[in-house]
């Protein structure tokens, strides 16, 4: 599809790469510019100034799901700040290349790093572990290599985090059966696991973290 037939009030997911870190951002499509490769989309605000994509080594992926149809991927798109005829401001996002099907596999990973305890299931000795990060579809977990998981297994780990810069204190229960796994040095493996059902409230979370996140790099 055109980035022009995404339809106006179509909620986006900005994926932003800065220096090999990802952030993502969601925000509303106000006015599709027909046959002018192009879109306005509202403007975000980050402890009350606006986010504006600038930067060195910054690129820009935009996700959209339009209906009944698999997400749709526009890679490494325009954006600019622009001031409407009403004079607020949006921003104007471009693209000359149609998109492609997005692989939901790829979802954008927040990093976590926080610590916490792994079981095989309920009622079962738990085991230290880190949290690495977390996505809308997964998590990957980092343990001792004497602790041994197998494939299609579902383990259960509990991620409690406070962001500090927001005041805010996020608690899911994970449950994630294996995918993959890989030894790392010092005797640590970590294992990629994906949801067995959606958790509530997560895509909320990364949004935050990485907001903050954003805000740090920004230096602001």
């Amino acid at each position: 599809m055109r980035i022009d037939e995404i339809k106006e009030g179509q909620k986006v997911t900005l994926l932003v790469n800065i220096n090999g870190e990802q952030l993502t951002f969601e925000t509303v499509i106000e006015q599709s510019m027909m046959n002018k490769s192009m879109i306005l989309a509202k403007v975000l605000y980050v402890d009350g100034k606006i986010v504006t994509f600038k930067g060195a080594n910054l690129t820009v992926d935009l996700v959209t799901t339009p209906e009944e149809e698999p997400p749709q991927i526009f890679k490494n798109v325009t954006i600019a700040l622009v001031k409407k005829f009403d004079g607020s401001l949006a921003y104007s996002i471009g693209s000359v290349v149609s998109s492609k099907t997005y692989n939901r596999r790829g979802n954008f990973r927040c990093f976590v790093g926080v610590p916490t305890t792994v079981q095989k299931m309920l009622n079962t000795v738990p085991y230290d572990a880190v949290i690495k990060d977390v996505s809308a579809s997964g998590f990957s977990l980092v343990v001792p290599q004497e602790l041994k998981y197998d494939k299609d297994q579902v383990i259960h780990v509990v991620l409690n985090d406070y962001i500090e810069e927001i005041c805010e204190k996020f608690s899911f229960h994970l449950y994630g059966l294996v995918v993959r796994s890989e030894e790392l040095d010092k005797g640590r493996t970590l294992y990629g696991c994906k949801f067995n059902k959606q958790v509530a409230g997560i895509e909320n979370y990364i949004m935050k973290k990485e907001r903050v996140r954003l805000k740090k790099t920004n230096g602001r």
